[in-house]
């Protein structure tokens, strides 16, 4: 009598799961063709042609939305009155991230963030507040 119970308790929770698994497939379903459908926004078409030419009168950093280095060299500069064109290379996608990330490379080749230009042609890599006062006092 309890191989019968048992028996009929693992049905039951294979149904359920049975259930479950149907539930989420179904949930799932729409959001990839709905992502699959339309067009990913991949960037600021202008800064990525200032990424791949780096030619202005202020700092172009390039950096990660998620690199807190990043942040605090960006607000540093800000804090200095010192205004930056911030290209963050994980809002592109492809072609353009590995185009940009090539760039980044040729000023770094260890290709670690942030990856400051100044217009005074000095590159400074890493949150490092000293070279940033001396690149701005010039």
């Amino acid at each position: 009598m309890n191989t019968i119970y048992l028996v009929a308790a693992a049905a039951v929770l294979a149904l359920i799961l049975v259930a479950v698994m149907v539930m989420k497939k179904g949930k799932a379903a729409p959001q990839e063709t709905d992502d699959s459908n339309e067009k990913r926004e991949c960037g600021d078409p202008e800064l990525y042609e200032l990424g791949m030419n780096p030619v202005s009168d202020k700092p172009i950093m390039y950096a990660l939305t998620t690199c807190l280095h990043c942040k605090n060299t960006k607000k540093f500069l800000e804090e200095n009155n010192y205004e930056v064109t911030v290209i963050h290379l994980d809002d592109y996608c492809d072609s353009d991230r590995s185009n940009l990330m090539e760039k980044v490379r040729k000023y770094n080749p260890r290709g670690t963030f942030p990856v400051v230009l100044m217009p005074n042609g000095k590159v400074i890599v890493g949150f490092r507040k000293l070279l940033l006062q001396e690149a701005m006092s010039k």
